[in-house]
């Protein structure tokens, strides 16, 4: 069963989708300039995802997926399915 939630992205690294021990498909839709990566995500170091992109990615096990907002806040909307 797919699980959704919209979480709050801020100017430091936000948890999106916890490890879990299987794989996991992840769909996001973002609300806002966010960029995606690990626990040390920066706008540097980050996958750029400007307001209203989607993207969709397998996770291995154990990985997390972390955000970080450039400025202010901003929604991203995630769903996971666990493979």
């Amino acid at each position: 069963m797919p699980q959704t939630s919209q979480v709050t992205v801020t100017t430091t690294a936000t948890l999106l989708v916890t490890a879990n021990r299987a794989d996991q498909m992840v769909y996001l839709h973002s609300k806002h300039v966010i960029y995606v990566g690990g626990p040390g995500v920066t706008s540097s170091t980050g996958y750029l995802m400007d307001n209203g992109d989607k993207l969709s990615m397998m996770l291995s096990d154990n990985e997390s997926l972390y955000a970080i907002a450039v400025t202010g806040s901003g929604i991203m909307q995630v769903m996971v399915t666990i493979n």
